[in-house]
């Protein structure tokens, strides 16, 4: 008889339900565990890349550079210096999160391999759920605060936002535009959604260089009335048969395997996305392009305490353990490259994220 060969994944110890953790073998299960982790980890990490800088440092400087004016002088003139003002510290916090598994040694003889990769993909799936709630955190947050880093050694860090009127010094923009920080802000309101606002909290992008892929995010809620917006071309459902138009049509066709996750179309330049994380009434404009990320993903330095993880008791016998954890923490990173627009009332209310 020939031999089964292939390589263990979770979905074999998922078919192992009438053998215990112990009789099945566990430097096998911790093998495919952590093989699975790894993947998991770097899902997670693309997931995260199109608008997180994954960093190790807990702050950093965010640079500016304030504009000066050229003096006529005559030929034995001397203008005056003109000094740069430095950027601002920007933070970012760094928090423990545990999911309870319990593996104990009387666990590992009673359970089975089943339980145990059940286990793990529901600790996998509240790692991502915890993700895109700090993310959601991160963006819709509008007031700056301290955060103590008690993880490390109580060192307070301020954890900025997006340019909120906070008098920190704003870079120039490409054209020479200059912003007063005092009262610029990339958390713009309007009663209801009009054209004319999603331009703006568009444009409070643009205007800071950031233009090579801007995008915008919706709640699927708000689909329809974004699509009647004026200047809105919609992608094309490839399940239709068009009649032949005299105005521009969208030559990309329109995903239809996620309706709660897709591109749906351009309006003003930007490529429009409904996302599951957004929330209703808010519109999310980043630069999506840009190696200057809108946020900071911060981990530890050392690459064994990085991503979703079995904390071991004992490093001799890794799967006897009371929980998986990850130490993580997001954070505004480039203040400009962000704005949102709650379009629900004239004034700015942070909602109520889930």
């Amino acid at each position: 008889m020939a031999t089964v060969t292939g390589t263990l994944d979770i979905s074999s110890l998922l078919a192992v339900k009438f053998q215990s953790v112990a009789e099945y073998g566990m430097d096998t299960i911790e093998r495919v565990l952590r093989a699975d982790l790894e993947a998991h980890n770097a899902i997670v990490a693309d997931m995260v890349g199109s608008f997180c800088e994954m960093t190790t440092d807990r702050q950093c400087i965010y640079g500016t550079s304030i504009g000066g004016e050229m003096v006529e002088v005559d030929e034995f003139g001397l203008a005056p210096t003109q000094r740069a003002i430095p950027g601002a510290t920007v933070g970012f916090p760094l928090r423990l999160f545990q999911f309870n598994i319990g593996w104990t040694a009387k666990w590992m003889q009673t359970k089975t391999p089943a339980d145990m990769a059940i286990a793990v993909l529901a600790a996998e799936k509240a790692h991502l759920r915890k993700i895109q709630y700090e993310i959601k955190r991160s963006i819709f947050g509008s007031a700056n605060f301290t955060f103590r880093d008690h993880l490390v050694d109580n060192v307070d860090l301020a954890i900025k936002r997006f340019i909120n009127a906070d008098s920190v010094d704003i870079a120039e923009g490409p054209n020479g535009e200059t912003f007063d920080g005092t009262t610029h802000t990339h958390y713009n309101t309007s009663a209801t959604l009009t054209a004319a606002a999603a331009k703006a909290n568009i444009d409070d992008v643009i205007e800071h260089g950031f233009g090579a892929a801007v995008r915008g995010a919706i709640s699927k809620t708000d689909e329809t009335a974004f699509r009647a917006l004026s200047g809105f071309t919609a992608y094309q459902d490839p399940r239709l048969i068009l009649p032949v138009a005299s105005t521009a049509q969208a030559g990309q066709r329109l995903d239809i395997s996620r309706l709660d996750n897709r591109a749906i179309g351009i309006f003003e330049g930007a490529e429009i996305w409904v996302k599951p994380w957004m929330i209703a009434n808010y519109f999310f404009a980043w630069d999506n392009a840009s190696p200057s990320k809108p946020l900071a993903f911060r981990q530890r330095a050392a690459t064994g305490l990085q991503g979703l993880r079995v904390a071991a008791l004992n490093e001799d016998y890794p799967l006897y353990a009371k929980d998986m954890e990850a130490e993580l923490g997001l954070g505004v990173w480039t203040r400009t490259n962000g704005a949102i627009l709650y379009f629900a009332n004239v004034t700015w209310a942070d909602p109520t994220i889930t």
